[in-house]
């Protein structure tokens, strides 16, 4: 796989590693997926439901291209329905315009661009937590096409932000809940990606005590710790191997319901690793894939403390444990996904990290229990 992403890409970033682009993704997966609900709720008589290319899957495996589908989509008993793009300050301060794309404000007709009329946006401040519906006629009335410069100097709709705060409404404690679930998620988010920093001067260190000292390393593959190392070696290599699925079959069965924070991260890497590289599962592989995710997430509920941490060994650190477990929930939850909608099953994620038993509690722990340096 190349390690520039180039598709699917946001407008201000013109190539991500792949790693960057899932996290980028399920970002915004986080966003749409607590938001769905609210405004659910703001639409009492519809049916509100994720739209576009990502409605099933927030990340492609390889190649192609998401669409420029808005975000949801609203269908009334007389039939009537309605698109809705959903965009989202994170914050206004310094700010003097609200911009909008282009071409999701409107299509070209005759050399001209017409706005669409089978939608609205649907805008979050979340500093003021606050929400607007916009036509997109409103915004090429009230805004200038001109170059945005944190997006590349692509053209938008710059809409200056006195007009349309008249747009604004007060989304009260029900939305403040929503954007307080967005920020422990986000946390949850950042915090595990680090695992695979640390495990890479990790690695580093091992090579080059090789060279230094010299020592040996050693790979044995029927081993789970092999299996890891190779994989995470052949991930930064970007190769993949000739039979990743047979590699599949012998990892599955690795899993065990004692086995340490670590080893379920480099489990759950592995596991990630294989499946995304092989093209198509058996149907053995599919029930053992099926099964190794049912018992991986059990593993998870089994694990979690109280105090929302999932901490065990007491040699271990306790945040490093949380980060692994944390790791392993992350990948196991893109890859289900990945699953129910590829091989259609009915065991879809309804919202990011539901396999988590408390993730405010843990957001709490992290946010309680700072990393020392």
């Amino acid at each position: 796989m190349d390690a520039k992403i180039i598709y699917a890409q946001s407008s201000d970033i013109k190539a991500r590693t792949f790693r960057q682009y899932r996290l980028d993704m399920k970002k915004k997966a986080i966003a749409e997926l607590e938001f769905l609900p609210f405004l659910q709720g703001l639409l009492p008589d519809a049916r509100v439901e994720k739209f576009g290319a990502d409605a099933d899957q927030w990340f492609l495996q390889q190649g192609g291209q998401l669409t420029q589908a808005p975000d949801y989509r609203a269908v009334w008993p007389d039939g009537r329905e309605m698109l809705y793009e959903f965009q989202y300050a994170e914050k206004i301060e310094g700010l003097k315009h609200f911009d909008f794309k282009v071409s999701k404000v409107g299509v070209k007709r005759k050399g001209e661009r017409a706005p669409h009329d089978d939608r609205q946006f649907f805008y979050v401040v979340k500093p003021e937590a606050k929400y607007a519906f916009v036509d997109p006629a409103w915004i090429m009335d009230k805004g200038r096409e001109a170059p945005v410069p944190a997006w590349g100097s692509r053209p938008a709709y710059r809409v200056p932000v006195a007009a349309f705060g008249s747009q604004l409404q007060d989304g009260g404690d029900e939305m403040r809940q929503v954007i307080a679930a967005i920020d422990d998620k986000n946390a949850l988010l950042t915090f595990q990606d680090e695992f695979l920093d640390i495990e890479a001067e990790r690695f580093s260190h091992q090579l080059q005590t090789a060279v230094d000292g010299p020592t040996l390393i050693e790979i044995e593959p029927a081993t789970l710790a092999g299996l890891y190392r190779v994989c995470f070696l052949l991930e930064h290599l970007r190769q993949t191997p000739e039979n990743p699925g047979t590699w599949l079959e012998h990892l599955v069965p690795l899993l065990g319901k004692d086995m340490p924070a670590e080893d379920f991260a480099q489990w759950a890497f592995a596991l990630d690793f294989l499946y995304f590289r092989t093209t198509s599962l058996t149907g053995e592989q599919q029930s053992q894939v099926k099964q190794a995710l049912t018992a991986a997430q059990a593993l998870i509920g089994a694990r979690a403390k109280l105090d929302g941490s999932f901490a065990r060994d007491p040699h271990a650190s306790p945040m490093e444990e949380t980060r692994q477990f944390l790791f392993a929930a992350n990948l196991l939850e893109d890859l289900q996904q990945n699953f129910a909608v590829r091989y259609r099953t009915a065991d879809k994620v309804a919202r990011i990290y539901d396999a988590l038993p408390d993730y405010a509690k843990t957001a709490d722990y992290l946010r309680n229990h700072p990393p020392r340096n």
